[in-house]
């Protein structure tokens, strides 16, 4: 994997970054390292998300699901051409309950927009985030949560009918 988008203006920030409670003893991701080693599973979720832009007059929201994940970042599909902007956004995350009479809860993550395409596979635009900073529990509870679904790397295919 080409590392094309490290030392490009704006993302000098991210080339480590910690995950959320400073005073936690959780260790300091390298994104480097993550992404030559491939470090991070990604997996195929369908969960409702929205993305506010705190930073923007009015601070507007929008919604869409889950296009892929990871511990950093994601993807949203959504019906609109979002532009891309360097202002921090905010995502919150919406998995369903495990369990019928469990709470839903969101895992709201301070992120940065990395992109805007159109998906014609989808016909939906994709935007894509990484994720900088978990409120609260967010990253113990996305990693709990992340447990009970296959990641895409170990989804076997199936071999082809020709």
């Amino acid at each position: 994997m080409s590392d094309w988008f490290i030392g490009e203006p704006g993302t000098a920030d991210v080339s480590q970054f910690s995950v959320g409670d400073p005073s936690e003893s959780s260790p300091e991701l390298s994104l480097r390292e993550l992404i030559d080693g491939r470090n991070a599973e990604r997996y195929c979720v369908r969960w409702k998300m929205a993305v506010v832009f705190e930073e923007q007059e009015r601070k507007p929201t929008y919604h869409g699901r889950t296009h892929d994940l990871s511990l950093l970042g994601t993807g949203m599909l959504t019906n609109v051409n979002v532009r891309k902007t360097s202002s921090p956004v905010i995502i919150l995350l919406a998995p369903p309950p495990l369990h019928p009479k469990d709470r839903p809860r969101i895992i709201e993550i301070n992120s940065r927009q990395l992109d805007v395409v159109y998906s014609g596979e989808t016909r939906c635009f994709r935007l894509g985030f990484a994720f900088q900073e978990f409120k609260n529990d967010g990253l113990a509870l996305l990693t709990e949560r992340l447990k009970h679904h296959q990641s895409v790397a170990s989804i076997r295919m199936t071999k082809p009918i020709l």
